[in-house]
This record gives structure tokens, sequence and C-alpha cells, in this order.
């Protein structure tokens, strides 16, 4: 199939405007928590969150379950839509395990669950039957996300009220009432020990789980901070913000044991408008204002892709897959994309410079001649014969250096 072709098969339309989108897994109906052969399955399931506000607008709030298919790349029309009245849910957290999917409405924060019948194969969204009591009555919440390990809830709101709720009990685990004037964005670190928030008024502040601010970003003139993201490869502990800078998007990156700025690279041309991380910590991606998309090697804060017309306005959510093999974005223009990953060509780079320094290593060989390798035998290898020639390269070079030294 044609370039052209996948990119119309992987976006789909779907009549309201969309502001949430998350991989989801469904359990089979029956089956209560699944085995954990079933649970780590990646289906390919996305529930997306939008609407219209009030009804008399004729465009419906709903959610509504697709399904992508990874070999064809095909993104499926909605095959169960869950409608929510005058209540359009705004923001949305799937719990990382398959638990269950947060939505944020007007005025408290609902608990759905995805699940397929073992029978007819079909998908349903539906209201689980427990609430999250420690999210009742606070109204809408601008940003939800999950700890790594799904133990953990976090939630902020334009009160600028910080909340983690422990998932299943329910417990409040913190609240903290004035973390900003109104909170923008969240993240946890990897351990789930700290949470990062950020605000409107461009503030960058890492909480533990006492409510202390252990740290606090400098916020520089001219600069809006949006979003951020704690790295997840358990290796180089970085935070990452998305910056506006000039009119355009940047992404900086801190080190989480000084705070101090390691690095930052301008991204975009647009702002930034849409951030996520790959569970595994290889990727970012971003979404800009004018709706395109970029997958970035978090490593190097490099673009790895860039698909500008991924949508005709701004993207309002972005949200990799399990495995990081593609990356859902969503926009306000009612539209709905899968992008797959492309696998990055650094190792064929790698081997490439391996085999160039072997053919001139090869060549170096056969000019120079037995003259020069005396241990050259007919019946020697190749690997042999390059091991040899490096040593003496190398032992003729410390007794250069010591006859230089003595001199």
């Amino acid at each position: 199939m044609s370039k052209k072709g996948r990119y119309l098969l992987c976006s789909k339309k779907y009549g309201q405007p969309l502001f949430a989108g998350a991989w989801v897994k469904g359990k089979k109906k029956g089956d209560g928590d699944g085995d954990g052969k079933e649970e780590a399955e990646e289906e390919g399931l996305v529930l997306l969150a939008g609407g219209g506000g009030n009804q008399r607008s004729g465009v419906p709030n709903s959610l509504l379950l697709a399904e992508y298919d990874f070999e064809s790349t095909v993104l499926t029309d909605a095959l169960d839509t869950f409608t929510t009245a005058d209540d359009p849910p705004y923001r949305m957290a799937a719990h990382p395990a398959g638990e269950g999917v947060v939505c944020s409405f007007e005025k408290d924060c609902r608990l759905f669950e995805v699940c397929r019948d073992d029978a007819s194969g079909k998908v349903k969204v539906g209201v689980a039957e427990r609430e999250i009591q420690g999210l009742q009555g606070v109204g809408e919440q601008n940003c939800l996300v999950f700890s790594p390990d799904g133990t953990c809830l976090a939630a902020g709101g334009d009160d600028g009220h910080l909340r983690v709720i422990e998932w299943g009990t329910f417990k409040v685990l913190l609240d903290k009432a004035e973390a900003h004037k109104s909170i923008k964005d969240l993240d946890f670190s990897l351990d789930g020990s700290l949470v990062a928030s950020t605000s409107d008024d461009s503030a960058c502040r890492i909480w533990d789980m006492s409510g202390n601010c252990v740290s606090s970003l400098p916020s520089v003139r001219g600069e809006g901070i949006g979003f951020v993201r704690f790295s997840r490869d358990g290796r180089k502990p970085l935070l990452y913000v998305a910056v506006r800078k000039y009119g355009a998007g940047f992404v900086s990156a801190f080190d989480t044991t000084t705070w101090k700025l390691t690095t930052s690279h301008k991204l975009q041309e647009d702002p930034i408008s849409a951030f996520s991380i790959s569970r595994d910590g290889r990727f970012l991606a971003i979404g800009s204002s004018e709706g395109a998309i970029s997958i970035v090697d978090a490593a190097s804060l490099s673009v790895c892709q860039t698909l500008k017309r991924a949508h005709m306005i701004f993207v309002t959510s972005m949200d990799f897959s399990p495995s990081g093999r593609a990356i859902l974005s969503v926009s306000a223009d009612s539209s709905a994309r899968v992008t797959p990953v492309e696998p990055t060509n650094s190792g064929s780079r790698q081997g490439s410079l391996l085999l160039l320094v072997i053919f001139f290593l090869s060549m170096l060989v056969v000019v120079l001649g037995r003259d020069v390798l005396p241990d050259w035998h007919h019946d020697q290898s190749l690997a042999g014969v390059l091991s040899g020639f490096l040593a003496r390269l190398t032992s003729s070079s410390k007794l250069n250096v010591t006859s230089h030294g003595n001199s």
C-alpha cells in the first residue's frame, strides 16, 4: 500500500471535537480481573472523549471506542458509544494495567470500564460500579495522570488544587489546596515518589508525597512552561518540560538530581499543544497548535518523525501505545490518528561504520603484506591477522612515545 493510502487509513473523523484519547485494555466479560497473560496483550483499543457542550448545539457529548489494527494500520469507526448528555468529557487517564479509565467532567471525575464479550468479540464501554470518592464534587480537572506502576492517580484543575489518590482504596494521599493559581499539567516520577506540576503562570514545581515542594524550576521572562514528563528509562533521571519561546515549541531537559538545565532544543515552529512519553522512555511525542505531530528521540532530543498536517487544527491529546509501536493523537477538528513509530536507524549506522573500519583494516593488511606482518600464515583467519596487526600497532606506538620521552 502507498504511503498516502496508509496516511488515510490510520485517521478517522468522529463527528465531534475530541479533547482526549487513550489506549485501553478490554476485560473479557465475566472474567473478573483476568489473568496476567490476558492483561499483558495489546489489543489496539482506543477510547476517545469529546463533544459540543450543550446538547442544543447538535453535537453529541460522548466516549467513543475504536480499534487500531497494527498489521493493516487501519483505525476503525466507533465500535461503541457512551453518551454523556450535556456533560462533555474533557480529560482522560487509562490505568496502565487495564483497571479502568478515569474521565474528567464539569463537576467531578468518573470511572469507566471497557469489556469485550468472549463469545461475540464485541467491545463495550460503560460506567464502573465504583466511584472515586476523593474526586467527587471537585470540579473539572485539567489533567489526570497515573503513576507508572498504577498505584496512584494525580489530578489538578483551574483552582490550583493538587490531589493524589491511592488507586484501589481511593484514599487521598496528597491534598495541596494552593499548589498553583491553576494547574495545567502533571506527571509522576518513575518510582512514584515525586509529582511535577505546571501552571499557566509558567511555574513548574516538584512535590513529594508529604506535600513539600522539593524544587521549583526557574522561569524565564518571555518563556511559557506548558507540559511536563519525567524520564522513564531508569538510567538518567531527567524532567522534560515543553516550553513556548519566541512563538516556537522547545523541549528542555532538567537533571532531577540537581534540577539544573542540561539541554534545550527547538522542535517545532509553533507552540506545543500536546505532549507524551513512551512507557520505555525512548520517545517523546509532541503535537502543535497548527496540527503537526513529531516523534522525538528522548536521549538526544532530535526529531525522528514529523507529520505536518496530521490534523487540521491544534492537537488536544497524545498517547503512546503500551508497546511504544504507535502514537495516538486527537484534535478538536473531530479527528483521531494513529501514527506508527518508525524504527530508528542508529543501529544500522553503527553497523555500516564497523564494516567500513573492517574494510579499511583489511586493505591495510593487504597493502603492507607479509614483510610487515611476519606472523601471517596462509591458514590464519582474517580476524587473527587484524588482531595481530592492531597489537603490533599498539606496541609500536608505545615504543615511539617512550623513545621520544627519553630523547
